[in-house]
């Protein structure tokens, strides 16, 4: 079955030079958000960090945990990230990812994807809102072959 993102929020801290997304920047974050599986609904919570190799690229990591649906689920990201430098205010997002899931009891599952959308930056806050999608490297029956989902960020630099 299909993979679905209910509603993604995202709360991360920045230890950042800036919110200008510059070189050398690290982005620390936390998530809630729910994610549904079948007949199965969870609560996402998860963790992640990237880091700013370049102006507007960075590479980052995140791990979330789901819980309240039956199988567990545990999902490592890696991912890049290039923020388009349209405007000081106004920055288009691509990015490349890959994800481990570790579901239960059963045989872990692998995806790889994209992500693009767009980020509003307001010092000390950026917001993005945009789209994922992931192709599932398994034959398992509770996982469609392709799972677009939304996702939504609200950030703030420290």
């Amino acid at each position: 079955m299909r993979l679905l993102l209910l509603a993604s929020l995202l709360f991360f801290t920045h230890i950042a030079n800036s919110a200008t997304l510059t070189a050398h920047s690290r982005n620390v974050g936390v998530k809630l958000s729910s994610a549904s599986i079948g007949d199965e609904d969870y609560t996402v919570a998860g963790a992640s960090f990237s880091y700013f190799v370049a102006d507007n690229l960075s590479l980052g990591t995140a791990y979330e945990y789901w819980f309240s649906g039956s199988p567990s689920v545990s999902k490592i990201t890696l991912d890049s990230t290039y923020f388009i430098p349209a405007s000081e205010k106004i920055r288009p997002y691509l990015g490349l990812l890959y994800n481990h899931y570790f579901v239960g009891d059963n045989s872990d599952i692998d995806s790889y994807g994209y992500r693009a959308g767009v980020a509003y930056i307001q010092e000390p806050m950026l917001l993005s809102a945009g789209i994922r999608q992931e192709k599932y490297m398994s034959d398992r029956s509770i996982f469609s072959n392709d799972d677009t989902t939304a996702e939504f960020v609200v950030g703030f630099s420290f």
